[in-house]
């Protein structure tokens, strides 16, 4: 597990001015809805930093192997007697680290909204947690079609896994929730409003944990039989 973290936290620092600029884009927004403040303003700003915190921490992902193929910074590292799966874990848990940080940031930003203008809380802490999970599972399917794909390609099938249901719909086909947590907290998501959350949404988290730990399962066994000495192109 060591190894995983140190990994996850190289990586995070790699991606330090990512970040700068996703908290500086938090706290310019959050400074503007401070002067015009509704609940419907809140509501929408949770629900819209909910989207991209998915959408961040697959965006992330997607780059990150075939970044470090190109600078050959893959074969110091494996070449270190870090397993090719640490390695692989070690991706992952600096995606998660990173969107932990923005949910993190949008749960400080909505509480102090909230609270500037006496607004209802509840339901807020288990969204954000849920969304989190919704996050690093997003992550590990991007990391898993990283390793197969084109980073172009490998974006495209990440979002057609991610919500397949959502195109499933057009057909008429109805497939089950829990095989598609993420789609199924965008739609928790979407019909958030500070109300007190069901169990519904417990069951998203836990169905977010189980794809997380399939596809970097399946992305370390896939990984295992990659050659990591050129890059995709």
């Amino acid at each position: 597990m060591k190894p995983i973290l140190l990994l996850g936290a190289n990586f995070l620092r790699t991606q330090l001015v990512l970040i700068a600029i996703v908290l500086a884009y938090m706290i310019c927004l959050t400074g503007f809805l401070a002067f015009h403040e509704q609940l419907p303003d809140l509501v929408f700003f949770v629900r819209q930093q909910a989207v991209y915190a998915v959408a961040l921490g697959a965006m992330v992902m997607v780059t990150a192997i075939q970044n470090d193929r190109k600078s050959r910074r893959i074969l110091s590292v494996l070449s270190k007697g870090i397993h090719r799966w640490q390695y692989i874990g070690g991706l992952l848990c600096g995606a998660v680290m990173i969107a932990g940080i923005f949910c993190l940031a949008v749960g400080l930003s909505a509480l102090w909204l909230a609270q500037q203008a006496g607004m209802p809380l509840a339901g807020l802490a288990e969204l954000l947690l849920v969304l989190f999970l919704a996050s690093a599972a997003g992550a590990s399917v991007a990391l898993f079609c990283s390793i197969v794909l084109h980073p172009l390609l490998a974006l495209a099938a990440t979002g057609l896994i991610l919500f397949f249901p959502y195109f499933a719909q057009i057909r008429g086909w109805n497939p089950p929730g829990d095989l598609f947590p993420v789609a199924a907290a965008m739609h928790t998501v979407v019909n958030f409003g500070f109300h007190k959350a069901d169990d519904n949404m417990w069951r998203i988290g836990a169905g977010a944990v189980i794809q997380t730990l399939v596809f970097w399962m399946a992305a370390s066994m896939a990984f295992a039989r990659r050659d990591v000495t050129v890059a995709n192109e």
